[in-house]
């Protein structure tokens, strides 16, 4: 019996598992996002330009001294690494400044639309398909830092 009623708890107690987990890693994306996007508009402001283009998951140039204690070359929150993007276009616009999330052979990135739903809310407006957080090309979500 008591076997029985340990067991219905704890299949009660998994979807609040589940929520709690991705609810903390869409504030641990948000917060990466907001700390690499005010260091990367410090060094835009310091040098007058952004940084180039470095690729998924590498360190851009000019950059170690403001995102090397960072989260900036690990595994993403949600999958993946994060990709810095100067002057490119995401869903026919061009945008001077973005970060990325991309999947690389060795992390893919979520598939699970609720997580990046709730790290968009928290900061941007709450829609995948518009504003500053939105899901770019294969479904990745990115970051506008400036248009």
């Amino acid at each position: 019996m008591v076997t029985l009623i340990v067991g219905v708890m704890a299949s009660l107690s998994m979807p609040a598992i589940r929520y709690a987990t991705k609810s903390a890693r869409a504030g641990a994306l948000v917060n990466d996002l907001r700390v690499f996007a005010a260091a990367f508009q410090s060094v835009a402001q310091q040098n007058g330009e952004y940084p180039p283009d470095a690729g998924i998951g590498v360190m851009p140039t000019g950059m170690a001294g403001s995102l090397g204690n960072t989260s900036w070359l690990q595994t993403t929150p949600v999958g993946g690494h994060y990709n810095w993007d100067h002057n490119c276009v995401q869903a026919g616009v061009l945008y001077r400044a973005a970060i990325g999330v991309r999947s690389t052979g060795s992390s893919s990135v979520t598939t699970d639309l609720d997580q990046l739903l709730e790290a968009d809310r928290r900061i941007d407006d709450g829609n995948l398909a518009t504003g500053n957080f939105f899901l770019g090309a294969g479904n990745e979500p990115v970051f506008i830092i400036e248009r």
